[in-house]
């Protein structure tokens, strides 16, 4: 019996050594795996850059490299402030991510500043028209954008929300706009405005604020200038106001439309924009694909606008002036809230 005895136990012993030895290895194999830190920088809590967001975070929470530990994601917010955006694009840097992305031009452009030296990879969305917002992109093209920023714009339709607007009002002559002059983004849907409305034969009347305490008394002072209504256009700091917008507008009986379809729901009679929810998941899709390896190099920087048009019946039905539905409108809105 010892003769069998003696080589088993030896053979348990060779065997423990082994599995220990394979223990040691597969725990260094674990430390070495990389895990991808991600930062994602949103602007304010608005209703836009929110929708964004969980599109881009659903996207991402669906990714194997997710489930199985490999990415970290750690969300941030300035609220409105621009002072605690540059104090979180300065944190998410000295952090040394190895992605961030930005909801929101002034997200962007924030971000952006902080992140000259192209330390961390930054993917931007819910952006209206990143070559104008200032951080270095000349244009759409592969080699037309820092290598570390990369992203895509949603340039809101304001051609069209003005047309949509005559064909509910034939008489429409004269409508009234607030917008912040320190947004890029707001200041180029009010030249897209300008022009239309030139074509159109419309009289824009126009007032500017810098702060969101300013937008009631400014949408009142243009309410009162005989507009037939009031519009507005891609910009954070007068649809952080929306419900003083719409309710100075109500005081003269106007009514508001919007290139933001969820402003139906605050009062807002006609809103053509963007599925918000829809350009976070295509922001996501990019940070999928960089993380999975994509070159820069071979991204270009699309217009990406998933049109929704709502319109507030109710809204149309109390307001002054001879406001209608066409058979064509009434077919091609996602939505009618009566």
């Amino acid at each position: 019996m010892k003769h069998f005895i003696l080589p088993l136990l030896f053979l348990i012993a060779v065997s423990a050594i082994l599995l220990l030895s394979d223990l040691q290895n597969r725990k260094g194999e674990s430390r070495n795996i990389k895990i991808m830190r991600i930062a994602v920088f949103r602007f304010n809590s608005n209703q836009i850059l929110v929708e964004t967001e969980t599109g881009l975070l659903k996207k991402i929470y669906s990714t194997k490299k997710y489930s199985d530990g490999l990415i970290e994601i750690k969300k941030y917010s300035a609220e409105g402030d621009m002072a605690t955006g540059n104090m979180i694009a300065r944190n998410i840097v000295g952090e040394k991510f190895d992605m961030v992305v930005s909801i929101s031009t002034p997200a962007l452009q924030i971000m952006a500043n902080a992140n000259k030296n192209g330390e961390v990879l930054h993917v931007f969305c819910a952006v209206t028209d990143p070559v104008v917002s200032g951080v270095g992109i000349t244009g759409t093209g592969v080699n037309e954008h820092p290598a570390h920023l990369v992203g895509i714009g949603s340039f809101q339709p304001v051609e069209r929300i003005f047309r949509i607007a005559r064909l509910m009002n034939p008489d429409l002559k004269k409508v009234g706009v607030v917008w912040c002059t320190s947004e890029t983004c707001s200041e180029a849907c009010v030249k897209k405005a300008r022009v239309i409305c030139r074509e159109l034969g419309i009289e824009l009347v126009e007032k500017s604020v810098e702060t969101v305490s300013q937008v009631f008394e400014a949408a009142l002072a243009v309410s009162s200038q005989g507009v037939d209504a009031l519009w507005i256009g891609g910009d954070n700091v007068v649809e952080s106001a929306m419900e003083m917008y719409i309710g100075a507008a109500s005081k003269t009986g106007i009514p508001v439309f919007s290139n933001n379809p969820k402003h139906v729901f605050k009062g807002a009679m006609a809103n053509l924009g963007a599925n918000y929810f829809e350009v976070g998941q295509t922001a996501g899709d990019m940070v999928v694909a960089l993380i999975n390896g994509l070159p820069t190099n071979k991204i270009e920087i699309k217009n990406i606008v998933p049109e929704k048009l709502f319109i507030n019946d109710s809204v149309r039905k109390i307001v002054k002036g001879n406001w209608i539905i066409p058979a064509d409108l009434l077919a091609r809105a996602d939505s009618i809230i009566r």
